[in-house]
């Protein structure tokens, strides 16, 4: 990649919340390439000390004089209109991208690209992608939206392919242009962004248009994606690439990897969960897309370790195993608690709300995940980008629980309510699991 983007000659680019997950794959891949960058963030963080290392400077203040210097200014979709760092770009009519049109651009320098999206999985899908293209000695590039294990959420290769997270948020991926795309579920998600399921088919079908596809044939609905342009995977229905004999032990899977009826060979998973299978398919899928043998996407497969936030373990407290997972949407916890309870057996669980406007639409699906858990704390909603909605708080959601479920229900409104919470559930349990989107990661891993 040259130091053009969008045909302008950049040698300095500012992150307006560099510290985000996806933002700092970006700002990494400018610093390779011998471009300068500059971020801010709301706080410090392993992720800005890692992009300081690098050679980043990063301010822990949105200010107007922090993009003093810039040549452009990229910004996350989780910054409001009114942020001073966008302002004064406008002001000083210094070009603006959204983090999803500068990844448009970037996989443009590239020959071949595969975009993962899904209203569920992407990341580990898209990490599990990569350890197989690297072990197929491929060189990929990779962008993440979370931590993989091994590499982070960046990856640096070659000019010739990249693998990338494509989000379905705000339609942000329609953004993108891969060569291939794969969607790995569709589920009524956003509620700030999509109204109806339709809205957000809609949405899914307008990424694949003019692409090759990778399609879940299970999935309810993004099985009615399919076009002449698509390959499928499933377990279930009928599909291009299938899961023959699959079984499970202490909640890793193993299966006989098919494509068109004929096997191809046995695969045992090191990660937990049905789920897995999915995204091992959909892999298998595009590696046989990109001409990989076999015998390294069996070795990447069973060598892939996940990535961070999906049933990882943080470490002990008093004698107990604390371990936290991203799923914030009910089909998500639905589905971790399950391969949790598969292999670790009855456990503590400790929910935060990710957004009030999610909470909202959910809430009947909210109890429905969690109504069945014997003992389970509820912390105070992480808002993100939104204004307080009580009707639609942690608290509604305890108050809804409450109602429907006879089991152990804790609402905590403060760190030290939830300590208080989490040291009871350590004196009953051996496994405490910590379920959400937003900072009750960094508060479990504080309670070590």
């Amino acid at each position: 990649m040259d130091k053009k983007i969008l045909n302008r000659e950049i040698k300095k680019v500012h992150f307006i919340g560099i510290g985000g997950a996806g933002m700092c794959g970006l700002a990494l891949h400018l610093l390779a390439k011998g471009i300068g960058v500059s971020g801010s963030d709301a706080c410090l963080s392993e992720t800005t000390e890692h992009l300081k290392s690098m050679g980043a400077e990063v301010f822990y203040k949105h200010t107007a004089k922090n993009v003093k210097g810039a040549d452009m200014v990229v910004y996350s979709s989780a910054i409001n209109d009114d942020n001073p760092e966008l302002l004064q770009a406008k002001k000083q009519k210094i070009p603006t991208l959204k983090r999803s049109q500068l990844l448009g651009e970037f996989i443009k320098q590239f020959k071949k690209s595969v975009a993962i999206s899904g209203s569920h999985g992407k990341t580990t899908a898209t990490a599990m992608i990569a350890n197989v293209l690297k072990e197929a000695s491929l060189s990929p590039s990779v962008f993440l939206g979370g931590e993989s294990v091994d590499f982070g959420n960046y990856l640096s290769g070659d000019d010739n392919l990249v693998v990338l997270e494509a989000c379905e948020y705000k339609r942000n991926f329609l953004d993108l242009n891969p060569n291939i795309a794969v969607v790995l579920n569709v589920d009524h998600d956003h509620p700030d962004s999509y109204k109806t399921i339709d809205e957000q088919f809609f949405a899914f079908s307008e990424f694949i248009k003019n692409k090759i596809a990778v399609v879940n044939a299970d999935d309810e609905h993004a099985s009615k994606l399919f076009n002449s342009a698509c390959v499928s995977f499933g377990i279930q229905n009928v599909a291009t690439y299938t899961a023959k004999k699959v079984k499970a032990k202490n909640g890793k899977y193993s299966f006989t990897a098919c494509v068109y009826g004929s096997p191809l060979g046995k695969i045992n998973l090191s990660v937990l969960g049905k789920h897995n299978v999915y995204n091992a398919l959909a892999t298998i899928a595009v590696a046989h897309l990109l001409g990989v043998p076999f015998s390294a996407v069996k070795k990447g497969l069973e060598t892939f370790k996940g990535v961070k936030r999906r049933l990882e373990f943080l470490g002990t407290r008093d004698k107990c195993n604390f371990y936290a997972d991203y799923a914030h949407h009910p089909n998500e916890i639905i589905a971790t608690l399950k391969c949790f309870f598969e292999a670790y057996g009855e456990a503590g669980v400790v929910f935060q709300p990710h957004t009030y406007s999610r909470t909202k639409a959910l809430m009947e699906d909210f109890v429905g995940a969690l109504k069945g858990v014997s003992d389970c704390v509820i912390y105070k909603t992480y808002s993100a980008r939104e204004k307080v909605d009580e009707n639609a708080s942690a608290k509604a959601l305890y108050e809804n629980l409450i109602s429907k479920s006879a089991n152990n229900l804790v609402y905590a409104k403060s760190v030290e309510e939830l300590e208080n919470a989490v040291q009871n559930l350590s004196k009953k349990y051996k496994n405490i699991l910590f379920l959400g989107a937003g900072d009750i990661y960094q508060i479990a891993k504080s309670f070590i």
